[in-house]
């Protein structure tokens, strides 16, 4: 066995396509990021960027609901980042 191939390249997040969110308030982040799933090349970075505290739970509930991997989630002081790659 190959270890090497069973690993993931490592992501460079900085790269990722920016969905600014910012100051809309919900549903509006989560469809933003909906539109920019189905719009982006599959395997396309994406990272959403919200301010909205309910994006929090909808962006989860989201990713688990459609099978989606949320790659990553942060809070960073009254913004939320997420990451997840568009599939077909």
């Amino acid at each position: 066995m190959n270890l090497s191939s069973d690993i993931a390249p490592p992501v460079d997040w900085d790269r990722a396509v920016e969905i600014d969110a910012r100051g809309q308030p919900c549903p509006q982040p989560l469809l933003a990021l909906r539109r920019a799933l189905r719009e982006q090349p599959p395997g396309t970075l994406l990272q959403l960027r919200a301010t909205d505290p309910a994006s929090w739970r909808d962006i989860h509930s989201f990713a688990e609901l459609s099978g989606r991997a949320l790659l990553r989630a942060e809070r960073r002081g009254d913004g939320f980042n997420y990451w997840l790659r568009a599939t077909p």
